[in-house]
């Protein structure tokens, strides 16, 4: 390795043009920005994934496998394993074999891939994902960054050998990066390695955004309460319904893949759902709607340990949120209205709708952004 070139490979969960942008997606750009060859390889896909509903974003991850979709960035290389099988919560995919020696299925061999691209030997190696623990042993590194941001056992998809992959993870990385402060019970133990640096949002990707009103907002009348992301088992479809049954005069546009049965909100009114959008047209939804919301389901477990970027991303396009309230939201100090019940939900409606204070929200914003995150991170690749 060339000592004047910095290299990290980011092993991270979701793929590059995912409409899901994530703190490693980020943090990928400022690593590139600041002189680093960047390797970015997202989870697997397999001949199976070619069978399920999701075409589209399998489409995707297969054209950056090929190499037919590229980064923004000459110092970015993006990359989606091939392999045989792929670690999953369905019998046989969710063995330990399968597990812990998936990367050896692999078409091209995933760690002969990396060596050809000269990420056989580098500085620094990140994790987001925990399937790809067996880089630790494949590569070699100065040291190595684990970020957590969920408590995985909350997940349904998650499997036991899984969790013992992440033990692992967390017992050999050098650092452990985590982004809420509810996870430090979780991480009990590894207090020697631990630094909590929050999520943030791309203020020019908001801000210096088109802000032009997208074609299907036109006929939808305002005022627009607007959620964006995803929408799993955790996003309270019910408490939505109640919402908006009393809310009639606001249009709820949601936004995102639905990963759970909404079929109800179809039955209401005034409430639109949009599908998935692309991450670049994002701001000019926000911009053109007039509340930004968070309704999740604050007895799910996942919820306990979400810091959630759409909050910071709503208030860089200058919109109050409203949100269910949560320990981590209320430990952010953030402008943003929490909610104790529906009732209490319409009522914070209602005064945001009133209250105009955008430079609050845009202030709030900015000091939470992901190049400040980045000046927290990058000091501790060299500690």
């Amino acid at each position: 390795m060339n000592n004047r070139t910095k290299k990290i490979l980011m092993a991270v969960s979701n793929y590059w043009t995912s409409p899901y942008q994530v703190g490693s997606h980020h943090y990928a750009r400022f690593f590139a920005k600041n002189g680093f060859e960047v390797l970015f390889v997202s989870d697997p896909i397999s001949p199976f994934h070619f069978l399920t509903r999701n075409r589209i974003q399998i489409h995707d991850r297969y054209e950056i496998y090929k190499g037919r979709i590229r980064s923004d960035s000459e110092k970015i290389n993006i990359y989606v394993p091939m392999a045989l099988v792929t670690p999953n919560e369905k019998p046989v995919f969710r063995t330990n074999f399968v597990v812990n020696n998936w990367s050896k299925l692999t078409i091209p061999n995933i760690l002969n891939y990396a060596r050809y691209l000269g990420f056989g030997e580098i500085n620094f190696l990140w994790f987001d994902s925990i399937i790809q623990y067996f880089w630790i042993k494949g590569i070699k590194y100065k040291k190595s960054i684990f970020r957590v941001s969920d408590i995985i056992s909350a997940f349904k998809k998650i499997t036991g050998n899984i969790q013992k992959l992440e033990s692992k993870l967390m017992n050999e990385v050098d650092t452990i990066i985590y982004t809420a402060q509810t996870l430090e019970n979780y991480l009990k133990g590894y207090e020697n390695k631990m630094v909590y640096v929050p999520n943030g949002v791309d203020l020019d990707h908001f801000i210096n955004s088109n802000k032009n009103m997208p074609e299907d907002f036109k006929k939808i009348p305002r005022p627009i309460a607007i959620y964006i992301g995803a929408i799993d088992e955790w996003f309270d479809i019910d408490y939505l319904m109640e919402v908006a049954n009393r809310c009639r005069d606001i249009s709820f546009v949601i936004i995102g893949n639905p990963k759970t049965n909404i079929l109800k909100l179809k039955n209401i009114s005034n409430i639109y759902l949009l599908g998935k959008r692309n991450y670049s047209s994002i701001p000019s939804y926000i911009y053109n709607s007039d509340i930004g919301i968070i309704i999740f389901d604050i007895k799910h477990p996942v919820v306990k340990s979400v810091n959630p970027i759409k909050l910071y991303e709503y208030m860089a396009c200058g919109l109050p949120v409203v949100s269910t309230k949560w320990e981590e939201l209320e430990k952010l100090s953030s402008p943003a209205y929490l909610a104790k019940n529906p009732d209490d939900f319409i009522d914070k409606l209602n005064l945001a709708l009133k209250k105009k204070e955008r430079s609050r929200y845009l202030n709030f914003a900015k000091e939470n952004s992901w190049e400040e995150r980045f000046k927290r991170i990058e000091p501790l690749l060299y500690s």
